[in-house]
């Protein structure tokens, strides 16, 4: 090693608690490596490199060895042939060189020569911005999508339902929901422990929950205050059930309701009780799912709280004709039956409604669908 890749090597080793050392490790954390800073490879004091990255891939551990200059001049192809000798008696396959003043010379028909990659300020600056770009997703406070969210949408609660069809992709919004914690006193007795749950877009209450204690208007619908009990995420956004695959539609609700209004909003709810208290306040972002489904050209609409599966709305579950609970899909008109509007095909076993069934016989009127019936 002459004089000038000698001092290369020992500038490098020196700075290594630099920037171009720190943003390289960042990159190889993200892609899954664990990184050694100045790592000794053998026992001289030259075999060493500024950082080196390994993974386990299959049965065996991938490395990759970078060498980072941060001097004021490029690098030339002389330092390249060097440091890709130094990779070979170290018995390192993979070298990367970093260098952002670029590379001079013939390093780039060494470095293709060799089979060492070049990286210069412009593809440093793609591999920071690409590790960033998840970053931008992260949510403070974020839920995770429940396993059975997929199964909850597409066929819940009918007999048939995997005949309703997504007529899009299905809209994910992580919706911010401010979790108030209350107590009432009554001059030194407490009354009741409990949370109110708000949406943190357009303040209003939808959802409330008494842990101790006894209120009797409270509004409570169920949907929300199961969240507490789910460990919130503080990293990127979680992973989606693959059907439900939202690359594409998925969003953050800006919160337009601060923690002090949501204080004040809380005394003003319970402020009929008692003394009231607000004892925390809590910010999640929840999962919210909506898809639209149809079936036969008839459409439907369902809302999921995707964090713990509760179906906040769904436009299958009451019947076409009356007000009961919905069974099926009618395979003909796609309408909604429940069980006293509910026929089936005695031939192909379609689900069908009582407007379109058709008879055969006048005697035992067997139930058949159109179909079958001119069959």
């Amino acid at each position: 090693m002459d004089k000038r890749g000698s001092y290369m090597a020992t500038d490098t080793r020196t700075e290594s608690g630099n920037f171009v050392v720190d943003m390289v490790c960042d990159v190889c954390r993200v892609e899954g490596f664990e990184v050694e800073k100045n790592a000794q490879t053998g026992d001289s004091p030259s075999h060493f490199v500024d950082i080196l990255a390994s993974r386990k891939k299959g049965k065996k551990i991938q490395k990759v060895a970078f060498e980072c200059w941060e001097g004021s001049t490029q690098v030339e192809g002389g330092e390249v042939e060097k440091f890709a000798a130094r990779l070979k008696s170290l018995g390192i396959q993979s070298g990367i060189y970093v260098s952002p003043k670029g590379f001079g010379g013939n390093a780039e028909f060494m470095a293709r020569k060799l089979g060492v990659e070049l990286w210069d300020l412009a593809k440093l600056k793609e591999r920071v911005e690409n590790i960033k770009a998840p970053e931008r997703h992260r949510v403070p406070g974020t839920l995770p999508v429940a396993r059975a969210a997929a199964s909850r949408l597409l066929a819940h609660g009918l007999a048939n339902g995997t005949f309703l069809k997504l007529s899009s992709m299905p809209r994910l919004e992580f919706r911010p929901y401010f979790f108030s914690n209350f107590q009432i006193d009554n001059q030194q007795k407490k009354l009741a422990v409990g949370v109110l749950v708000f949406d943190g877009v357009d303040g209003r209450v939808c959802d409330a929950g008494l842990f101790e204690g006894h209120m009797a208007d409270l509004p409570s619908t169920g949907f929300f205050v199961d969240c507490l009990e789910i460990e919130p995420s503080t990293g990127s956004m979680p992973k989606l059930p693959p059907e439900l695959e939202m690359k594409n539609t998925v969003t953050v609700a800006p919160a337009a309701v601060t923690e002090d209004m949501v204080r004040s909003k809380t005394k003003d709810a319970v402020s009929g009780h008692g003394n009231a208290t607000v004892t925390g306040v809590q910010l999640l972002h929840v999962p919210i799912v909506t898809v639209e489904m149809l079936a036969m050209g008839k459409s439907y609409r369902k809302i999921l709280q995707a964090a713990t599966g509760k179906m906040i709305w769904d436009d299958t579950q009451m019947c076409s004709f009356c007000d009961q609970k919905s069974r099926a899909i009618c395979e003909v008109c796609g309408g909604t039956v429940c069980t006293e509007h509910e026929r089936t095909c005695s031939s192909c076993r379609k689900h069908l409604c009582t407007d379109c069934v058709v008879t055969k016989g006048i005697v035992n009127k067997i139930p058949l669908c159109p179909t079958c019936k001119n069959a």
